[in-house]
């Protein structure tokens, strides 16, 4: 889909501690946290995802985070063997799907994006947990 979107954690002063405090930890429990909340958007997406044959659905997809520098990178997005239409189907808003609509991975996104900052924090900090920071 066409767009990028950022988020950055600020605020919480019990997490940036924690992250402190974790050091080397505080990147993967970020990325785990980060990748947790793009699959809840993927899964909001796929149930809004326009359906003829089930392919663009089946296509969405999240990618496992990179590193770039001190940021991580998630990559999700609907393709596949759906890159002809996929574009098309979700940035047009003048049809009318009997299952789905139009923007339906952007919307899911906004959907969530409310709470992001709180459901990334919560999810750094099981991250943590698991990672024993």
């Amino acid at each position: 889909m066409a767009g990028k979107f950022k988020s950055s954690l600020s605020g919480d002063d019990e997490l940036q501690r924690q992250l402190k405090v974790a050091g080397p930890l505080a990147g993967k429990a970020l990325a785990s946290a980060a990748f947790e909340e793009m699959e809840k958007v993927m899964t909001g997406a796929k149930m809004r995802t326009p359906v003829d044959t089930g392919v663009l659905r089946a296509s969405g997809t999240v990618l496992k985070p990179k590193f770039r520098g001190k940021k991580v990178e998630i990559v999700a997005g609907f393709g596949g063997a759906a890159k002809t239409y996929a574009v098309p189907v979700h940035e047009n808003l003048t049809v009318r799907h009997t299952v789905g609509e139009a923007k339906f991975l952007e919307r899911a996104f906004l959907d969530r994006l409310p709470r992001m900052d709180i459901n990334l924090a919560d999810g750094v900090r099981r991250a943590l947990g698991r990672l024993g920071g």
